[in-house]
């Protein structure tokens, strides 16, 4: 019998189900409720985008709302909001921009409703020139803001938005001054990490003021001209805040959806909430860390296009599972790449991990090649059973990230310190019956 389904949000997660959906059922029907009036596009492009290493904004977008309805037969609704869940009478109310109100039926629902930029309520915060950047929306508004031509920003905070920013603002000519709260960048986890990546940042003319509180904002005549700190006032007649994102979960909550890790909806391995019939994926959901063994809240656009997968097929009639994530991710500042996986050392320490440390620096390629750098390491695995269980790779060569991506597959695999070092070892020949490690 065919099927009513109702999807909230419109990016990477809602859309991957919605593709799922069409192709498994094509005589249900599928509505999507997007807040904004973009579909399937990729944030992580935008710092790019400034930079100048994409050359149009629409160049962000993968498929767009009216390619999704005529090609696609699903029917999106750009510009509607779903503002609150009927999981008794399986309705979800929804707000159009104009004010318009519609209940729609569902048989089975997705929130699929991202996050939102974290933005305290400081002074000053809504002075013009101080904006998040989250979306194409705020993309474009910046985008206005610096056809102004300003010539001072202040970016606060020193994580992956930050750092990259901080570099196409330079490009872009601003002189450039990075915030951070904490003692170190990217959360301050690794002071390697931070002593690379800042010395990286100088070298580009970046100023960069660590262990720096901000207070608010002040101008004048609604134009901004200083951002207060607890270690001084800083001139600047842009601000961009990039201190990360919340899940979108509150109306869900409201919906009396259980949430979980991090705030955000709590799901199974299928992408189940636990109410019967509603399934939650990407950046609003929970995903489970197979180093930590137990559900966490990172949101990453893979993970969201995995979960929305899984999702698809599942309320679709199908028995798929999402295996879980190891908190892979990679940047990149100026020159210096930044890979990390699985966990750092802090982490380890809060959760009671027995683990290791050990770091080396070595070249990237063999030394009678041209442009052979040096690439530090740190890798991270227990002292109980001597599973790899993170990492850090820095340098200059790019193979960084992909270097990343082999650490990445050793610990989703559970292989040994000595197995990834290809040293002999002690321990028995494992079984040749091989199941994954954390089933």
């Amino acid at each position: 019998m065919a099927q009513q389904v109702v999807i909230i949000g419109g990016d990477a997660a809602g859309m991957s189900a919605a593709g799922q959906i069409r192709r498994r059922q094509p005589d249900w029907t599928v509505r999507v409720l997007e807040k904004g009036h973009y579909t399937s596009y990729g944030a992580c492009g935008i710092p790019y985008y400034f930079a100048g290493d994409v050359k149009e904004i629409d160049d962000l977008v993968v498929v767009s709302p009216e390619e999704f309805r005529t090609k696609r037969g699903i029917d999106v609704r750009t510009g509607w909001e779903a503002v609150a869940v009927d999981t008794a009478a399986k309705t979800v109310s929804a707000r159009s921009e104009s004010s318009a109100e519609e209940s729609l039926a569902y048989d089975r629902l997705l929130i699929a409703s991202g996050a939102s930029a974290i933005v305290p309520p400081w002074p000053g915060i809504d002075l013009e020139a101080v904006v998040p950047l989250r979306n194409l929306a705020d993309t474009r508004r910046v985008e206005q803001l610096l056809a102004g031509q300003p010539k001072r920003c202040v970016i606060v905070g020193g994580g992956y938005i930050g750092l990259e920013m901080a570099e196409a603002f330079a490009r872009r000519g601003l002189a450039v001054t990075l915030v951070e709260k904490l003692g170190g960048l990217m959360g301050g986890v690794c002071p390697k990490v931070t002593e690379l990546a800042g010395r990286e940042l100088a070298a580009q003319g970046i100023e960069l003021r660590l262990s720096t509180t901000v207070q608010g904002f002040s101008g004048s005549d609604g134009r901004l001209t200083v951002v207060e700190t607890d270690q001084g006032a800083i001139e600047c007649d842009l601000a961009l805040i990039a201190l990360g994102v919340r899940p979108n979960s509150r109306f869900a909550e409201q919906a009396g959806i259980p949430l979980g890790a991090g705030g955000a909806i709590a799901v199974d391995d299928h992408q189940r909430t636990g109410v019967a019939d509603v399934y939650a994926a990407g950046d609003c959901a929970e995903a489970f860390h197979l180093v930590l063994g137990k559900p966490t809240y990172i949101p990453l656009a893979l993970t969201a296009n995995r979960q929305g997968r899984v999702a698809g097929a599942n309320m679709a009639g199908g028995y798929e599972r999402f295996p879980g994530i190891v908190g892979s991710a990679v940047t990149r500042v100026f020159d210096l790449t930044i890979a990390r996986v699985g966990i750092d050392e802090e982490t380890a320490r809060r959760e009671g991990i027995p683990y290791r440390a050990v770091e080396t620096t070595a070249p990237s390629k063999a030394h009678y090649f041209v442009r052979h750098m040096p690439l530090w390491v740190q890798l991270l695995f227990r002292t109980d059973n001597r599973r790899v269980i993170g990492g850090w790779l820095v340098g200059k060569d790019e193979s960084a990230g992909k270097r990343g991506d082999i650490l990445a597959t050793a610990i989703t695999a559970g292989m040994t310190v000595e197995q990834v070092s290809d040293r002999s070892t002690p321990t028995p020949a494992p079984s040749r019956c091989w199941s994954p490690w954390w089933v």
